[in-house]
């Protein structure tokens, strides 16, 4: 469960693809980040005339990562929701950067990756502010 980051904490997005030197931009109202854990597979080597299973490490899988933002009311067109809509469907590699409050190391968790899902908001009989999740499948290379 990804808990409400710090109030004054940043996130910004970059296209990676190559030939794009683009500067980041900003992704606005980030509320929580869920942990990412990386994990590694391993790889079943057993011959037949083997008589236990033999396993040995293979890939490593960065993992997924959710951001969760709170939804803003603007031009639906040209906002944030949309423009990470855009990013999936094309299947844009891009970075997402965060910093927290406080922290004198720049960029403080960086990840690298595809957007895979972008959550439309729960609307319900609540004063709750409207949230959006937005998953990410962290991946080093295009």
């Amino acid at each position: 469960m990804a808990l409400v980051v710090p109030a004054g904490s940043t996130a910004t997005i970059k296209v990676l693809a190559a030939g794009s030197a683009g500067a980041a931009s900003d992704l606005t109202n980030l509320k929580s980040v869920g942990g990412s854990t990386v994990t590694r597979s391993m790889a079943d080597v057993t011959a037949l005339a083997d008589t236990m299973l033999q396993r040995i490490p293979s890939r490593n899988d960065r993992g997924t990562l959710q951001l969760t933002f709170f939804l803003t009311d603007t031009a639906t067109a040209t906002n944030q929701v949309t423009d990470l809509k855009t990013k999936m469907t094309s299947g844009t590699h891009c970075r997402i950067n965060v910093n927290l409050p406080g922290s004198t190391i720049d960029d403080m968790f960086q990840y690298d990756g595809y957007i895979t899902e972008v959550g439309e908001p729960e609307i319900g009989a609540s004063d709750d502010a409207l949230t959006y999740t937005v998953t990410w499948q962290r991946s080093d290379k295009y």
